[in-house]
């Protein structure tokens, strides 16, 4: 038997976020008609934009593509086709995307391939809402998709002996995103000129960002430094980088991070990145107040 040859192909991973949710609220049966619909509003996407459907896998749809710009355009067409569906709309669905393009066998009607492994991983890191690739896969788009990228986190693959930069691509939400147009070797290779550092306090504990240690994690679960067992917290809220010689507060969950300065003053971050003032207090979740049993006071060295 004759080996299938590799071809460079994008692959897309799309799946219904909140499935879960959606079959506890309304029933196995109508919960699989909305989620049915959902799958194949995402196939005609997908062969709208010259790409393959692979397959369904549950509640997921893969497809692949000759070129990321036609993923990338399918994965903006799905999410706008599902905000736009009138029978999906009251229940607020949404979809979460993750694409990466490389390498892969074809080989009776399925791919393979590390490509597709790395794929998984995007859809893996993806929210509702978000359209999620690396740093390979964006460097082959074409300018206008690479303006609408935003880092947002680091991620380790099996086999792979360094990190991979994760960025999500924006679909029509400029103004809810802070867009990158030069891209960072890797977000915990930055040094700063001179050595400064960050002081954290929670709950009588204390942690400092350094160049020693470039982020510091803050959610729910176990895996952060910093763990917050509060259900207004997301199990991976929110993190703090240093970057040259700043420190950048970006959040990741679904209420969002309060940043109070020693004014009194400070905005709400949700799904973007702020810098942080010289000192104040964060807010996982609510308002940062200085009395909330939950909020993490930050003062820079």
């Amino acid at each position: 038997m004759v080996a299938s040859a590799e071809r460079l192909r994008t692959i897309l991973f799309a799946d219904v976020a909140g499935s879960t949710r959606l079959y506890d609220q309304l029933g196995d049966q109508r919960a699989l008609a909305l989620i049915t619909h959902c799958l194949d509003l995402l196939t005609a996407r997908t062969r709208a934009c010259h790409g393959t459907l692979v397959k369904t896998i549950g509640d997921e749809v893969m497809s692949i593509f000759e070129l990321p710009d036609q993923a990338v355009s399918a994965a903006v067409g799905m999410h706008e086709d599902v905000c736009a569906d009138p029978t999906l709309s009251p229940y607020h669905l949404q979809v979460r995307i993750g694409l990466h393009h490389g390498p892969v066998i074809s080989e009776s009607k399925d791919v393979y391939g590390d490509a597709v492994n790395i794929a998984a991983r995007m859809v893996a890191q993806a929210k509702g809402g978000q359209i999620i690739t690396n740093g390979l896969t964006l460097a082959m788009l074409s300018s206008d998709r690479r303006n609408t990228a935003r880092l947002v986190d680091q991620t380790r693959v099996k086999g792979k002996p360094d990190p991979i930069d994760i960025y999500e691509l924006s679909w029509g939400q400029p103004g809810e995103l802070t867009m990158i147009t030069t891209f960072s070797q890797s977000m915990a290779s930055a040094r700063p000129d001179a050595e400064i550092s960050l002081l954290l306090h929670f709950q009588g504990m204390c942690w400092t960002l350094s160049s020693r240690q470039p982020v510091i994690n803050m959610g729910r679960d176990a895996a952060n430094e910093i763990v917050i067992n509060d259900p207004r917290v997301s199990r991976l809220h929110a993190r703090i980088e240093l970057r040259k010689d700043r420190f950048i507060l970006v959040d990741q969950s679904t209420n969002g991070t309060y940043i109070m300065a020693s004014d009194g003053q400070g905005p709400l971050v949700r799904r973007d990145e702020v810098v942080l003032p010289a000192a104040g207090i964060i807010g996982l979740g609510e308002k940062a107040a200085p009395g909330s049993p939950i909020s993490i006071r930050f003062e820079r060295l």
